[in-house]
């Protein structure tokens, strides 16, 4: 990607999650699936934004031809894919007139998808799995790079649970949680304050651009080998994943990392990503975080059960060192010794894994978790002194 591409891409990421407060990660999720041309399913009550933020997104590609609905119970196709071409019909051709309507968009939001009928829901198959549209006797390549629907509430009916599987990306659009987010909308409601607008230089050719990086994106040997395990974990636990899905998954990831701005595929991604795309119940959501803690090792994790070793270690040295001052017997010196001994080489075991790990680009270490790690460094520096002057006690005798 070059650097201008890349620069207005962030910027514009930016200004999305200035302006829709506590949506990074569905953000993120909504731009991956544009740039991959998957489609995204949005869950959420009434009045969370979530027409206005894919209408946003669209409008942060100029050229690029948007398309919103709210479906009912008495939609007509006709209202999506556009009018009988009349002049057609008397020439016994059926076909619609579609300019304007779903099947010209590049982006397209539907409302309550589910409450749509099943002719509606039928006729969308097509283009939600192929991008394509059959008018009349001619079957139409769209020009459709993503569809996000949005409803209420996952569905229970088993028939539209199988449509659901053409949405990857997933997720919950919850209400605001954090006080200083809700006095920020109070603040713009009431004119105090602005709401930050979305100013975008990309275009459709940047589009395309970033769909081709996309595309280029390859994993690092600890992720390609990772994935699978990862995989076969979540199969294992109950959790059905399709060949169709996990390709498709493998091609989001990669439109996820060049959202994140990376070069490659680092296994952090799949604990942001997957928890919104495999599950098929609530319980489902659950299992698939337990494995996904159980494979990989985040920078934060890496901290805190390095951190444990090493205060386990150093308990274990006080008990023997402690032992050492009341007894006088030389074979017990020597058994002391010997453990102190292994308490040392144990906490620079530590020590060097630590080292490594603070060069570790795939842990993905924030600037907090940096700062836990160098703290912990110079405590292990100071440890493993206060064992090596305990030994000296042992050496010199």
């Amino acid at each position: 990607m070059n650097t201008q591409l890349f620069k207005d891409f962030q910027d514009f990421r930016a200004q999305l999650n200035s302006r829709f407060l506590e949506r990074e990660t569905i953000i993120d999720g909504l731009l991956a699936s544009l740039i991959t041309k998957q489609n995204a399913f949005l869950f959420g009550v009434p009045g969370t934004g979530k027409s206005e933020l894919v209408r946003a997104i669209s409008n942060g590609f100029k050229g690029t031809d948007y398309f919103g609905y709210l479906l009912s119970p008495t939609t007509d196709p006709s209202e999506l894919f556009g009018p009988v071409a009349v002049s057609k019909l008397l020439k016994d051709e059926y076909t619609r007139d579609t300019e304007g309507y779903l099947p010209s968009a590049n982006i397209a939001f539907l409302d309550e998808l589910f409450r749509g009928s099943s002719a509606v829901l039928n006729s969308l198959l097509t283009i939600l799995n192929e991008r394509t549209f059959n008018n009349g006797k001619e079957v139409v390549k769209t020009p459709i790079n993503s569809i996000v629907a949005a409803t209420n509430s996952f569905p229970t009916e088993e028939s539209l649970q199988a449509f659901l599987d053409r949405f990857l990306f997933r997720p919950t659009v919850d209400l605001l949680q954090k006080p200083v987010s809700k006095r920020k909308l109070d603040m713009w409601s009431l004119g105090i304050e602005p709401r930050p607008e979305i100013v975008s230089k990309l275009t459709q050719k940047d589009l395309v651009e970033l769909q081709e990086q996309a595309a280029a994106i390859a994993p690092t040997t600890k992720f390609a080998g990772l994935f699978g395990d990862v995989m076969e974990r979540l199969e294992v636990s109950g959790i059905y994943i399709s060949d169709r899905r996990r390709v498709q998954i493998i091609q989001f990831l990669r439109g996820y990392a060049v959202v994140k701005g990376e070069s490659e595929l680092h296994p952090h991604i799949l604990l942001e990503t997957l928890p919104h795309i495999l599950y098929q119940s609530d319980e489902d959501k659950e299992i698939i975080r337990e494995q996904l803690d159980a494979a990989i090792v985040t920078g934060s994790r890496f901290v805190k059960e390095n951190q444990h070793a090493a205060n386990s270690i150093m308990h274990e040295f006080y008990s023997w060192d402690a032992k050492a001052r009341t007894i006088s017997d030389t074979k017990m010196h020597m058994d002391v010794a010997r453990n102190m001994s292994k308490c040392l080489s144990d906490l620079t075991t530590i020590q060097k894994r630590l080292t490594e790990a603070m060069d570790d680009d795939e842990l993905k270490i924030t600037e907090e978790v940096r700062l836990k790690m160098m703290k912990q460094h110079t405590q292990n520096d100071s440890d493993m002194k206060t064992i090596a002057k305990s030994l000296t006690r042992f050496t010199t005798n």
